[in-house]
């Protein structure tokens, strides 16, 4: 993520490691392309923890396009979208949102996160500006919000009964959100190997062990009679992993074990994760903590190793300013 932030407006850091296929990379051209025309709306579905969010930043760290992310379930009221009236000196005073502000300014993303995590009475006053007109009069404001050229709105979603908190989305209002829908899913075995490989140092080997495992509980959390309340996202996989790296095996108690629900004993979802991590990595030994010491030798060697180099630097700059005079 760019160091330089406005009020939650940056550009992201283009991240090597995010999987991109082909025809989505296609279609970033097209909508980057297509953004100069008009407004560019997407959808982005599928199940939690897959890369929607990433997927929408990685589009603006290609094109290089400032960003604004707005965190949905944090909306209440149409203010949160637009501004607000306050009276100073007894004047009226508007306060005019990011939103409003990067709206109009046009040229950015906007990321509308978890949609669907808004009420649908405030998400209906976004209909205007995500239609053919893109502007709608605010009366407290006493003008126009025009959406500005160039814009491009990414939305996120997370559907089903497990996501407390969610609205459904009208026909109206889905259409408004995405002329185009992506279904964002898991990454193919080898590529998730890859991403955790590259993101947290993990060897090869227990990372593809992870995820096998991770696979397994999707599979078997799909369909009639699963075995499974919910799958397991990358983005769970990844702390497993920098976990895994510190600590082994016995981490997983903490970051995939108890995820999962106890109740049932021996028949339990747990025990089910259970087995799958001995069938990986054996039994595995409850968490021992570590001593410090070892951290602290390493550091004192990193330590005396960097002064002699700059010491061995310092003796030959003065060596070589001694040899030029």
């Amino acid at each position: 993520m760019s160091n330089e932030m406005n009020c939650g407006v940056f550009v992201p850091e283009l991240d090597e490691t995010y999987y991109v296929t082909d025809d989505i990379l296609a279609l970033f051209d097209r909508i980057e392309s297509m953004s100069l025309l008009k407004t560019q709306r997407v959808l982005l579905k599928g199940p939690h923890g897959a890369g929607k969010t990433e997927m929408a930043m990685q589009f603006a760290a290609r094109t290089k396009k400032s960003m604004l992310i707005m965190d949905c379930a944090n909306l209440k009221e149409p203010r949160d979208w637009f501004g607000y009236k306050t009276i100073e000196n007894g004047q009226i005073i508007w306060h005019e949102s990011q939103f409003d502000k990067v709206v109009s300014s046009g040229n950015h993303v906007i990321l509308l996160d978890e949609v669907n995590r808004v009420h649908p009475t405030i998400l209906n006053t976004l209909i205007p500006l995500l239609d053919g007109r893109g502007f709608t009069y605010l009366e407290e404001k006493g003008s126009c919000i025009t959406v500005g050229e160039g814009t491009v709105f990414f939305s996120t979603m997370n559907e089903g009964g497990v996501y407390t908190g969610t609205s459904s989305c009208d026909v109206a209002v889905r259409e408004r959100l995405g002329q185009r829908i992506v279904e964002v899913s898991y990454l193919p075995k080898e590529k998730e190997i890859d991403v955790l490989v590259a993101r947290t140092g993990i060897d090869e080997k227990a990372a593809d062990s992870l995820v096998d495992i991770a696979n397994q509980i999707r599979l078997k959390s799909t369909g009639i009679g699963s075995s499974f309340s919910e799958g397991f996202s990358t983005r769970q996989l990844l702390a497993c992993a920098e976990d895994f790296v510190v600590g082994g095996p016995s981490t997983l108690t903490f970051t995939m074990t108890n995820l999962f629900s106890a109740d049932g004993g021996t028949n339990s979802e747990r025990a089910s994760v259970l087995q799958l991590i001995q069938g990986k990595f054996g039994v595995v030994a409850p968490p021992v903590r570590k001593s410090k010491e070892p951290v602290k030798r390493a550091k004192t060697k990193l330590a005396a190793a960097l002064s002699k180099i700059s010491a061995t630097f310092a003796e030959s700059t003065i060596a070589t300013d001694a040899a030029e005079k």
